[in-house]
C-alpha cells in the first residue's frame, strides 16, 4: 500500500466556542461589553470619558489575545509567574518527607494532588485480583490495566487498520458507561537492567550440571539484556463516585468496577493491546511509582520483585525530596522536565505519527508520553455536535475576515457532526511528556544544566516530527508529572473551576 493509500486521521479541534475576529467566545463578549459601556458614556456623560472606559477596556483585553511563547496568553504568563515566585518565597515548592521530614504523619506519600490517593486490592466474581485508585477529593477510582502490545512490524497495514479502528470504538465504549469519567494510556520506555534477561538464562541450569556448563551458562549470562530498551505499557480508567450529584458509597463503586472490567478487557483484545491484559495490583502500582521518582531503585526493585517481593506500602511511594523548579522537577535523585499538549495538532496523521515519540531513546534515561482521554457521555454529544455547528456557521457567516479558517472550522463541524450521527463518541484528550534523567549534578537542590539541555533536544525533535505543539509546564511540573502517571487523575476536577462547569461552554 502506498503512502497516499494508507488511511489519515484528524478532524481535530479546539474545545469551546469561537466568537467573531478569531477570539474566544468569552473573550468576544466581553468586549461586546465593554464597546456597550463605552458607547453609553459617550451618549450619557462627556464623550472623553467614554473613550477613556474604551481604552482602559481594550488595555485589559488586550494581553486575552496576545500570545507569547507557547501559545500562552499574557494573562497566563503572568500568572504562572506569580504563583511560582509566591510558592518560591513561601518554601511551598519544596516538600522534604519521612521521619525526619515535614509530613505530618512521618511517610512518603505522594506529593500534591496525589496526597490523597489511596489504594486497595478486590477481586471480580471470577476471581481476577485488581487494585483501585480512590482520589477521595474528587470521588475518583482508578483501575488500571498492564497491557503487551505486539507491536506493528510485522503486521499488515490492513490488520492496523482495523485496530485503529478498534481503538476508536473502544474509546467510544467509555462513554456510554456514565460512570466513567476518564482514560489514559501511558507508554514508558527506559534502560533494561538485564535482571530478567539473565534470570531466564541461568534459571535451567541444574545444580548438578558440569563446571563448564554452569561457566558457559554464566559467560552468557553477563552483561546479557544490559542496556537493552525496556517498553511498559498501561491503561488507567477512571470511574465517578457521584451519582446524579450525588456520593454513592464506595462498596456500590467497587461492585460496578468488578463487574464492567471484564467487559472492558476483553475489548481491548481487537486494539492491539496484546492477549494478556491483566489489572496491576497495589504492590504492582506501589513499586512502579516508587520507581518513577527514584529511576536510581529500579534495579533493586525489580531484583526484590523476582524475590520475596518488594514489601512496600503505598505511603512509601512517593519520594523523600522534590522541589519545583521554574521549568523542571527534582525529586530524590533524579531531574524530570514535563511537557504537555499545548494546542490542536496540526495537519493528519497516519496510525505511525507517534512512533518517534513513543520509542526508547538513550538521551533520557526514562521517557513516559500519557495519552488523556475524558470521553463525552453520549447523551450530551448530540446536543454538543449541534451547537458546535451553528457556532461555526455563525462566525462564518459574520466574519469577514479568517475566511480560509472559518470555511475550514464549517467543514470539520459538519464532518463531525456526520459521523456523530453514524454512532461514532467524542472524546476529549491531552497529552503529558515526562523526560526523567539521573541528577547528575551531585546535589539533590540542583539540577544540570546538561541533563535539562538533553531531555529538551530530545523532546523537541520527537514532538516536531510528530507535528504535536506541546509546551513546558512551568511552575507545575508536579502536577503533570503525576497526571503523567497511571494513576487515573482527572486534572480538570482538580482545578479552581470544577469541570462540571468549564465543560459547559464547550
Amino acid at each position: 500500500m502506498s503512502a497516499t493509500d494508507r488511511i489519515r486521521y484528524g478532524n481535530l479541534s479546539a474545545p469551546g466556542m469561537q466568537g467573531l475576529f478569531g477570539l474566544s467566545l468569552p473573550v468576544f463578549g466581553a468586549a461586546l461589553v465593554a464597546l456597550a459601556v463605552s458607547l453609553f458614556l459617550m451618549i450619557l456623560a462627556e464623550w472623553w470619558i467614554g473613550l477613556l472606559a474604551g481604552v482602559v477596556c481594550a488595555l485589559v483585553l488586550a494581553p486575552t489575545v496576545i500570545r507569547v511563547a507557547h501559545d500562552r496568553t499574557l494573562y497566563q504568563r503572568m500568572g504562572l509567574a506569580l504563583s511560582g515566585s509566591r510558592a518560591r518565597s513561601t518554601g511551598r515548592n519544596r516538600l522534604i518527607a519521612g521521619p525526619a521530614g515535614r509530613t505530618p504523619d512521618g511517610t512518603f506519600r505522594l506529593p500534591g494532588i496525589a496526597a490523597q490517593s489511596e489504594v486497595k486490592d478486590y477481586q471480580t466474581a471470577f476471581g481476577l485480583p485488581f487494585a483501585v485508585v480512590a482520589i477521595p477529593s474528587t470521588d475518583h477510582y482508578s483501575v488500571v490495566l498492564e497491557a503487551h502490545p505486539t507491536g506493528n512490524d510485522v503486521i499488515d497495514q490492513s490488520v492496523i487498520d482495523a485496530q485503529v479502528a478498534q481503538w476508536g470504538a473502544w474509546l467510544t465504549l467509555l462513554g456510554q458507561e456514565q460512570s466513567i469519567v476518564g482514560a489514559s494510556v501511558t507508554v514508558e520506555t527506559s534502560v533494561d537492567s538485564g535482571l530478567r534477561m539473565r534470570r531466564s538464562v541461568l534459571t535451567p541450569v541444574r545444580d548438578d550440571a558440569s563446571a563448564f556448563g554452569k561457566a558457559v551458562a554464566s559467560e552468557v549470562a553477563e552483561g546479557f539484556g544490559a542496556n537493552t530498551p525496556a517498553i511498559s505499557t498501561r491503561l488507567t480508567i477512571t470511574f465517578s463516585g457521584r451519582a446524579e450529584g450525588k456520593r454513592r458509597p464506595r462498596a456500590e463503586v467497587i461492585e460496578d468496577i468488578a463487574n464492567l472490567l471484564p467487559e472492558l478487557m476483553d475489548g481491548l483484545g481487537a486494539t492491539g493491546a496484546g492477549s494478556h491484559v491483566r489489572p496491576s495490583t497495589s504492590q504492582d502500582l506501589t513499586d512502579y511509582v516508587r520507581t518513577a521518582y527514584d529511576p536510581s531503585v529500579a534495579a533493586e526493585i525489580e531484583l526484590a520483585r523476582a524475590g520475596e517481593g518488594t514489601g512496600l506500602s503505598w505511603t512509601d511511594a512517593g519520594p523523600a525530596y522534590h522541589e519545583v523548579g521554574y521549568d523542571h522537577y527534582l525529586h530524590d535523585r533524579a531531574v524530570s522536565m514535563v511537557w504537555t499538549l499545548g494546542g490542536v495538532p496540526r495537519g493528519v496523521f497516519y496510525d505511525t505519527s507517534l512512533k518517534r515519540l513513543l520509542s526508547p531513546d538513550a538521551g533520557v534515561a526514562r521517557k513516559r508520553v500519557t495519552l488523556l482521554y475524558r470521553p463525552i457521555p453520549a447523551t450530551r454529544t448530540a446536543s454538543m455536535v449541534d451547537r458546535k455547528e451553528r457556532n461555526a456557521a455563525m462566525v462564518s457567516g459574520a466574519g469577514r475576515t479568517r475566511r480560509g479558517a472559518n470555511t475550514a472550522a464549517v467543514k470539520a463541524a459538519k464532518q463531525t457532526a456526520d459521523e456523530e450521527t453514524a454512532g461514532a463518541g467524542l472524546t476529549l484528550f491531552g497529552m503529558v511528556v515526562t523526560a526523567t534523567a539521573l541528577n547528575s549534578s551531585g546535589d539533590l537542590t540542583r539540577a544540570s544544566s546538561e541533563d535539562l539541555r538533553a531531555a529538551r533536544q530530545t523532546i523537541a525533535s520527537q514532538s516536531s516530527k510528530a507535528r504535536l505543539k506541546m509546551r513546558t509546564a512551568l511552575n507545575s511540573a508536579d502536577s503533570a508529572f503525576v497526571a503523567g502517571l497511571p494513576l487515573g487523575i482527572v486534572l480538570p476536577e482538580h482545578t479552581r473551576i470544577p469541570a462540571s462547569v468549564s465543560d459547559s461552554f464547550i
